[in-house]
């Protein structure tokens, strides 16, 4: 690892699953959806620090037939409600409905890649063009090594958290720039590395 200068941070981009809520497998559900411990105090920090927060996130579930548009948009109002709890808030978020091998819940006989599904870019890519900011100006929590591949293809430094997969899904070989135990431990590593 090397050292990474966050003296210019003013974006914290985070996965949803895994980082903010449990992951015990795709969440369908409003039910399903579990708050981390200390997560919501995590953005809160992140919000009392003046950092703009977006979430980033695939969706897969959506793809493969298993979750709707309206459930999903369920799922993200019980996450804001849980953040309200703790004066937190998610300033946007981005998503990715697409999986390679499955569309409208049909398998697909020849995969079909897009470009905001991490490993792409295009979602941090959106989040930037709308909200004027770079890559060097950002940081990256995730769980997954899509999110560290993410933020590595784009040009910026990832956290990894050892909530969710803890970066064991074996998709990319690729590590994050830092380890934290969680997300609550990666902001903490944010604000001594910023002060």
């Amino acid at each position: 690892m090397h050292e990474i200068s966050f003296k210019k941070l003013r974006v914290i981009l985070l996965d949803r699953d895994g980082v903010i809520n449990q992951e015990p497998g795709p969440i369908l559900t409003p039910e399903q959806f579990i708050m981390i411990p200390k997560s919501s105090e995590a953005v809160a920090r992140i919000n009392a620090q003046g950092w703009k927060c977006f979430v980033i996130t695939n969706q897969a579930a959506i793809a493969r037939g298993d979750l709707n548009q309206a459930v999903f948009q369920e799922i993200t109002d019980k996450m804001h409600h849980e953040l309200q709890k703790s004066g937190a808030r998610i300033d946007g978020q981005y998503f990715c409905p697409h999986h390679p091998d499955w569309e409208n819940g049909k398998r697909l006989t020849e995969p079909k890649q897009c470009s905001c599904r991490k490993p792409g870019t295009l979602m941090l890519e959106q989040a930037s063009s709308e909200h004027g900011f770079a890559p060097d100006e950002t940081v990256f929590i995730g769980d997954t090594t899509t999110d560290f591949a993410a933020a590595s293809g784009w040009g910026t430094p990832s956290i990894g958290v050892r909530t969710g997969c803890a970066g064991q899904d074996g998709k990319v070989s690729i590590a994050p720039d830092y380890w934290t135990d969680d997300l609550w431990s990666a902001v903490e590593l944010l604000l001594e590395n910023t002060s």
